[in-house]
């Protein structure tokens, strides 16, 4: 099929690299083409050093970006989650003066920032310290400048701090007891896409096609890694079916949790368990692309200038982290995550007829969180701990 096609920065980089590759690619027609996996397509989109999606130096989310995170629905998101961290930490960290809150890939610090307010007013309550100190780790230059805007206060106070992703990667996490908070992170890594055709499996791979561009393509799937998982998943397909399998979230969770000694680990994102994903009403998989809060999928349209990402795999990401000592307590959706910790308590009886009122505002902001476009549903919620 060919793919709305326009150029941008990035083209001639991803052209460059398909014409250099030693892969051949089949199309439909039974052309064969130069040719990379779709993973290498998706890697160069979003993580190229100077055009990627993620590294270009723009804002990513919010209103002028391409898409919201709940930490834009009002202030409720980062009060329940640092409601959740402070009664985790008081569990199994009550002896400790420190306890170091991770927000990885916190994009402009909204998240943090609403943790920071929820646990200083805990602090003027309870008249009392917490133990609490936050960092952001972020790979995207421009969301770490305005993470440091939306922080400053905190940072100048030497309770949070604001470092690159490269820095993050090199943390010690011995001296202190952590806890993780990823919102949205995990479905930002490059995935590969696996196609059933005729009885075989196939990876889809990228070509380059004189007055079309980009274009979809198959590849052999002579990847050892992506055999095995697909073996040891015991995953069937339909004629014609298309899944992404997420090797480098599953790698990514591994590596921390082998870092991690005292831990509490929460990700946050929308996906499903394995047999959901490859379940038969999902012929296409799960990839989606995102520009200007507009949903499509059309991965090959503004190359750099969109964001590709898929559902996260749970039951993956789960057995990665138990590989390395991070075991699961609790797992479901966002929407029975916010109810059990107390979200629907807040929810305020009054006569306002403004609809700016604070008070009017923050109950709408429940009922987006708990009811907008089932999205509450689709996200679901991962608490593992390590001790």
């Amino acid at each position: 099929m060919e793919a709305d096609f326009s150029e941008t920065s990035l083209t001639a980089i991803i052209k460059e690299t398909i014409l250099d590759s030693q892969l051949i690619g089949i199309l439909d027609a039974g052309m064969k083409l130069s040719a990379i996996p779709f993973h290498q397509y998706m890697t160069l989109c979003l993580y190229h050093p100077d055009f990627g999606y993620y590294r270009a130096g723009t804002s990513r989310v919010g209103r002028e970006g391409d898409f919201y995170t709940s930490a834009y629905v009002g202030e409720l998101m980062g009060e329940q989650l640092a409601s959740e961290l402070s009664r985790h930490a008081k569990r199994w960290f009550a002896e400790d003066d420190t306890v170091e809150i991770i927000d990885w890939g916190g994009g402009t610090g909204r998240l943090s920032r609403q943790m920071l307010d929820a646990w200083n007013i805990e602090e003027v309550t309870d008249g009392r310290d917490n133990p609490f100190f936050l960092t952001v780790v972020e790979g995207n230059p421009e969301h770490r400048r305005l993470a440091s805007l939306e922080l400053d206060s905190y940072i100048q106070a030497g309770k949070a701090r604001v470092i690159s992703r490269e820095e993050g990667e090199g943390l010690n996490f011995g001296e202190h007891p952590v806890m993780v908070v990823a919102n949205e992170l995990l479905d930002a890594f490059p995935t590969y896409r696996i196609v059933q055709r005729e009885g075989k499996l196939w990876e889809w791979g990228v070509a380059w096609q004189e007055g079309v561009g980009l274009i979809s393509c198959l590849l052999e799937l002579d990847n050892p890694r992506l055999k095995n998982w697909i073996s040891d998943n015991h995953i069937s397909l339909m004629d014609n079916q298309s899944i992404e399998i997420n090797l480098d979230a599953g790698d990514w969770v591994a590596d921390l949790a082998g870092r991690l000694e005292q831990a509490i680990v929460i990700f946050i994102d929308y996906g499903d368990e394995t047999e959901e994903l490859i379940s038969a009403h999902r012929m296409d998989g799960t990839l989606m692309c995102y520009y200007q809060h507009r949903a499509h999928n059309d991965p090959f349209r503004m190359p750099g200038e969109q964001d590709l990402t898929s559902h996260v795999n749970f039951s993956h990401i789960r057995k990665s982290a138990e590989s390395q000592g991070l075991q699961e307590q609790w797992y479901g959706s966002q929407k029975r995550f916010l109810v059990e910790s107390g979200l629907l308590e807040k929810l305020v009886s009054h006569t306002h007829t403004d609809p700016f009122h604070p008070v009017v505002r923050r109950n709408r902001a429940i009922r987006q969180l708990l009811l907008s476009d089932g999205m509450s549903e689709l996200f679901k919620v991962q608490v593992l701990l390590k001790i």
